[in-house]
């Protein structure tokens, strides 16, 4: 502990930067970083667009909480979708200072997490005392976690860092050890150790929510541990301190978020609102850090896994261990039950690992712990499965704890390099490294594109871009990607997109109610807001659908389409500018859906399935209510012969049905839409079935339909959704 409580002495410093330089040649042989060339992305695919867009925003606006280029004509609010990454963002903004690039800077940013995560780690193993050379081993295995060199798309949670200055805390908590204890050293040394507990503390609650919320897990299970051990009877404060402090932290962030969402009322469901059975397909399974990495470079092995993962149950990220780590935590699980079963003395750092990895994996696991806070407490740390990456780390200090045994110095470092050896090998693949051709050549493709549009249009010009995709984390058609429409974003400062804005507010709901029944309207409507383009990824939307024709026929010839054929687009200019009223009824849709499982749509209808729960939903983008609208649903009961279904508002009852198993029966109800979101409960009776998708479902809705003889613009979700331009 000296290395870091006092002081770093001379062969700490070497060590440190010996890590360090390993770690960065491992990061630079994993990413085969001799081939990458600044400007161009380490990904587009999955959330790297949006990832990117947060470090544009971080460049050029000082912070991503809002941008005006995305989300068109009203902007994205990013206060609905926070995130707690205020360490890693000053890091971003310090390499701005040489680079205004956002892809340049990401994958700078993104590279030096090997050093990092290989330096904090050698220092948490010089904590627990082990020797130089086996911390050396757990600081490069660390940073070489599998998988790490893909989570480009998770930039933030991939700048794992951070983590084992705050396992040490956790790890002194549970030792009992407070920075108050007078027999821990000089008042100086104690004074110098509440600071870097605190500073430790700060680091990782500033760091992520996931990062932030493992810690506060663990710190309480060490504090609970401590209980009853026969130490200091104060041996709690450090529990209580250290709890209150990064829960304060963490905090802080979130209640800016809070203030920045103030200003725009919500019109639906929050972004990122979890549910608590989302944990449960979130966790993981211990197979998984058993089995091989399933990016291995022995093809037979990496086969294994993929062949099992295709079987079974769907995993999101890579969780293996790799064999050093699974071989250190088999080894502490071992000296844990020896300790329960036999009462023999082990190591006391061997014990708490030993213990704090048990309570990693209660967590980490499906139906595990992780689901309990799920259904207690939040569901928002749904992702119980990064938990692997603090299982991994009590893994390698396991190891590092029997290398730093030998008596012979030079026994030591042999194994240690041996040790070193095979475990980069086994967690690393430079063949599975971004293909940076292939990134540039779409990047420059996009860019092409955006360029040929700016000079077609007039300058801030705003494009809709279709199809109309729920921002984030919506559905989208199979194989596409969900944030694929903020490419154009981040090749074209000179224009502005509708794709962005925050669902669940004004600036992401409109688009859903667009008239695409009445181009001529509709074109209107979009010069009267700002338009002047209209984009079609045609990646995403069939060229059977009808819109692309009647759009293609109001608007005559392209002005711009992307070398590759996906993008194109057309020009607003010579549509006549609608006035305000237009503007307002583009702007301000009244939305009917239903709260079910995801649309489906086919030749003939579209559906969604439900529960024993569900509601109908309305947002009503306006400033008055609107009302009566009436409201029919085709219901159909699944797994059973008949089924009720009771429409509810406010408790009383305004529509019920009995459905029954294979034939539609028409549920109506009149409603009234409030100004904001709306939901109005739906019951449905008997037990569940589980579906194709593994989903609990009771029955079916089709065709919703909604009329109303106002001067309102209501539509039906199932109806836009018909269209195939517009995915809610």
């Amino acid at each position: 502990m000296n290395g870091i409580v006092t002081h770093l002495r001379h062969r700490d410093v070497l060590g440190s930067a010996g890590a360090a330089l390993l770690g960065l040649i491992v990061g630079l042989t994993s990413l085969r970083f001799w081939e990458w060339r600044p400007g161009v992305p380490l990904s587009l695919d999955g959330d790297s667009p949006l990832v990117l867009t947060q470090l544009r925003d971080i460049l050029v606006n000082g912070w991503y909480w809002s941008n005006d280029t995305i989300g068109f004509p009203l902007g994205q609010n990013a206060s609905f979708f926070p995130e707690l990454n205020v360490v890693h963002i000053l890091g971003v903004k310090v390499l701005g200072l040489f680079s205004s690039d956002p892809t340049t800077v990401g994958t700078l940013y993104f590279l030096l997490g090997y050093p990092l995560a290989a330096v904090t780690a050698y220092l948490l193993a010089r904590s627990q005392r082990l020797l130089l050379p086996a911390a050396v081993v757990v600081g490069v295995l660390f940073a070489a976690a599998p998988g790490h060199a893909e989570r480009f798309e998770h930039l933030w949670l991939a700048s794992y860092w951070t983590l084992p200055p705050a396992l040490w805390v956790v790890i002194e908590v549970a030792r009992g050890r407070t920075p108050w204890d007078e027999r821990t050293g000089t008042r100086d040394r104690r004074r110098l150790r509440a600071a870097l507990m605190l500073l430790a503390l700060t680091l990782v609650g500033l760091s992520g929510a996931y990062y932030a919320g493992f810690t506060l897990i663990l710190l309480v299970a060490a504090s609970l541990l401590r209980a009853g051990a026969g130490r200091d009877p104060r041996w709690w404060r450090a529990g209580v301190v250290t709890v209150l402090w990064t829960a304060a932290v963490a905090a802080l962030p979130l209640l800016a978020a809070r203030i920045g969402m103030t200003g725009d009322p919500l019109t639906g469901t929050r972004p990122a609102t979890r549910t608590a059975l989302e944990s449960e397909r979130y966790a993981g399974r211990l197979i998984d850090l058993v089995l091989p990495w399933e990016g291995h470079r022995l093809e037979p092995l990496a086969a294994l896994t993929s062949a099992y993962r295709d079987a079974g149950r769907p995993v999101t990220e890579s969780l293996a261990l790799g064999i050093v780590g699974l071989v250190g935590c088999v080894a502490l699980v071992l000296v844990g039950l020896r300790v329960l079963t036999t009462a023999r003395p082990a190591p006391e750092r061997l014990r708490i690992w030993a213990a704090l990895l048990l309570v990693s994996g209660a967590f980490y696991t499906v139906g595990g712990m992780g689901s309990v806070v799920a259904l207690l407490a939040t569901p928002q740390l749904r992702t119980w499965s990064r938990f692997s990456l603090v299982i991994l780390l009590f893994g390698l200090l396991a190891v590092g704890h029997w290398l730093s045994r030998p008596r012979r110095a030079w026994v030591g470092a042999g194994l240690a390099s041996v040790v070193l050896i095979v475990g980069v090998l086994d967690q690393t693949n430079p063949n599975r490294a971004p293909d940076y051709r292939a990134q540039e050549q779409r990047f420059s493709t996009t860019h092409e594109y955006t360029q040929a549009l700016a000079q077609a249009t007039a300058p801030d010009c705003g494009v809709l871009q279709l199809p109309v995709m729920s921002f984030p984390e919506g559905y989208v058609p199979l194989g596409y990607d969900a944030n694929s429409q903020l490419v154009q974003h981040l090749t074209s400062p000179a224009l502005r997109w509708s794709h962005g804005g925050m669902r669940g507010t004004q600036a992401g709901d409109w688009a859903f109610g667009i008239d695409l029944a009445d181009p001529e309207r509709l074109t209107r409507e979009l010069r009267a807001a700002g338009f002047c383009a209209v984009e079609v990824d045609t990646e995403g939307v069939p060229s059977t659908v009808e819109g692309i024709a009647a759009l293609t026929a109001t608007l005559g010839q392209p002005v711009a389409r992307s070398g590759d054929g996906r993008l194109v687009a057309w020009s607003l200019e010579g549509v006549p500018q609608g006035g305000t009223a237009d503007r307002s009824r583009l702007l301000e849709p009244v939305l009917v859906g239903l709260a079910a499982g995801p649309i489906t749509v086919d030749e003939d209808t579209v559906m969604q399935e439900a529960g024993s729960r569900a509601g109908l939903v309305t947002s009503n983008l306006g400033s008055t209510d609107v009302g009566p609208i009436d409201v029919s649903v085709d219901v159909t009961a699944i797994g059973a012969e008949s089924r009720d279904v009771t429409l509810t508002a406010d408790g009383e009852v305004i529509g019920r049905v009995t459905a029954v198993e294979g034939v539609p029966t028409r549920l109506d109800a009149r409603v009234t839409a409030p100004v904001g979101h709306q939901r109005l409960g739906i019951e449905v009776s008997g037990d569940p079935v589980r579906n194709a998708a593994d989903r609990s479902v009771s029955v079916r809705f089709d065709d919703l339909t909604v009329r109303y003889t106002g001067a309102a613009h209501v539509v039906s979700l199932h109806d836009q959704a018909s269209t195939q331009l517009v995915l809610p």
